[in-house]
């Protein structure tokens, strides 16, 4: 780990050596860590000055992040917790009840009711929540996605092989040499928008494998605003946070 001093702050950084061949990118990512991706000729010095002259920028990013996970904690999964469903602000109602049930989640007016048995342990207890809501984002995830994947299809006449909703780490979604797309479970928690944005991405790549100019205005054809929903995709990480 390297890092430099900007007055009275020390900004650390990973240095990733890739297939970058002339500029250098830096990233902030949502746990307000920076990685520094560099092409092979620089050196560790002339990174380290590209990235004083960046210091600012990077403190204001970091201190972005930081602030959007502090309205956007690690779940607890008790009652009162605030839950995100498409973009809207539901509470977590966790009912104790004497005997074994389903713990599906319901979704009642602006509340998520789950009903698990009092007898468990706070730590058994949240995993079951937690499970519960997670596979309940995978139902709808896959309900929402088909919805948007065969509206758009029909804008860009072509339609996928398969759609698949997988646990992704790092992807929101992607596209197979073999025409099946693949979409991470979390997107039921982002606005409609944000999964129109997703399921568009996703789409073009059946009909253009890269990130070209013309993939963008494939894109840009039925998301115009494309770049905003982009940008809104990458600044707020930390609601996906469950």
């Amino acid at each position: 780990m390297e890092h430099i001093n900007y007055g009275k702050k020390r900004i650390d950084y990973k240095i990733k050596r890739g297939k970058r061949k002339k500029t250098l990118a830096i990233n902030i990512t949502p746990a307000a860590q920076v990685i520094v991706l560099a092409p092979h000729f620089l050196s560790r010095y002339d990174i380290g000055t590209i990235i004083k002259k960046k210091a600012r920028w990077i403190l204001e990013k970091q201190e972005f992040f930081r602030a959007l996970a502090a309205l956007y904690p690690e779940k607890e999964f008790i009652s009162g917790e605030q839950i995100l469903y498409l973009g809207h602000k539901y509470r977590l109602k966790v009912k104790q009840v004497g005997k074994e049930c389903s713990s599906e989640p319901k979704l009642v007016g602006r509340r998520i009711y789950i009903s698990v048995n009092r007898k468990l342990s706070p730590k058994d207890r949240k995993k079951i929540i937690k499970d519960a809501l997670i596979n309940w984002y995978f139902s709808k995830s896959e309900q929402i996605i088909k919805s948007r994947v065969n509206r758009y299809s029909k804008m860009l006449d072509i339609k996928p092989k398969d759609i698949k909703i997988k646990n992704q780490k790092k992807r929101w979604g992607s596209c197979s040499s073999n025409g099946i797309l693949r979409f991470n479970w979390r997107v039921a928690i982002a606005p409609i928008s944000i999964i129109d944005y997703i399921v568009m991405h996703e789409l073009s790549h059946l009909k253009i494998k890269n990130h070209s100019q013309d993939f963008w205005k494939l894109v840009s054809l039925a998301l115009p605003d494309y770049q905003e929903r982009r940008n809104w995709l990458k600044n707020n990480a930390a609601i996906f946070r469950l």
